[in-house]
């Protein structure tokens, strides 16, 4: 079982004006895929822009963690943190993944699609023992201010489960267009806290750089707009929804 959550709150970063103009120009594309009205997002056009939001986004953070004071562990080809079971990810962003893995090599797709489905399976099982566990009296101690969702996710990351989208030399297949929740997730200069064990630490460095309200209304919208499999915003069990949908 899980040791009780670490729920101490961490600080809100600094957002500087340089990185509040670039959220700005982040709202303006997110407004123009709304105003554009696309009949689906798998598109180039709708492609072009989402990824263009996110290559701010990936500015505004540099910004947001430079002025902080704090540097930014995280790049490309680091892998630590992603044994986590994205659960917030939204529609178009997975439909995007699933057409961007469909055009990888068979060997690959195949690997992927088998790992997502055995990632799944993980997940659904230790939900289930979980549920089960935490509905008796001697584990209800575990329960007293943390929430049973980040139980069951603190406690997936903490198996090591390699993410799916990583190759055998251990980077993201899908980094480009990874989805902002992935993104989102940063360590603030020290890469010896990402591993899953520190996850309950109270000094460890990990910090969730959210857009603010306005940005994450429009990303709501868009989702819905776009959705296709209501409920479900886990990206392995979405990509495996759409990677099927041809089929």
């Amino acid at each position: 079982m899980p040791e009780g959550q670490n729920t101490t709150p961490k600080p809100l970063l600094h957002i500087p004006p340089s990185a509040r103009k670039i959220h700005g120009e982040i709202v303006g594309i997110l407004r123009g895929l709304l105003d554009a009205d696309h009949p689906g997002c798998d598109n180039g056009e709708f492609r072009r822009s989402y990824e263009g939001a996110m290559a701010l986004y990936d500015d505004y953070q540099r910004e947001s963690v430079a002025a902080s004071g704090d540097s930014l562990a995280c790049r490309e080809g680091c892998w630590i943190c992603c044994c986590h079971y994205p659960e917030d990810v939204y529609s178009f962003e997975a439909e995007l993944i699933a057409s961007h893995v469909k055009k990888l090599p068979a060997e690959t797709r195949s690997r992927i699609e088998e790992s997502c489905e055995a990632a799944v399976y993980r997940f659904e099982r230790l939900k289930n023992i979980l549920r089960e566990k935490l509905s008796l009296d001697e584990y209800q101690s575990l329960l007293e201010g943390s929430d049973p969702d980040e139980i069951l996710l603190n406690s997936y990351y903490r198996l090591r489960n390699r993410c799916p989208f990583l190759d055998q030399t251990d980077r993201c297949v899908i980094y480009r267009i990874r989805p902002l929740t992935c993104r989102a997730y940063i360590n603030l200069g020290d890469p010896s806290v990402c591993p899953p064990e520190m996850i309950n630490e109270t000094d460890t460095v990990t910090y969730i750089l959210d857009l603010d309200d306005e940005a994450n209304e429009l990303l709501d919208t868009l989702h819905f707009r776009y959705e296709k499999y209501p409920r479900d915003t886990a990206l392995c069990s979405l990509v495996l929804k759409y990677l099927s949908a041809d089929e």
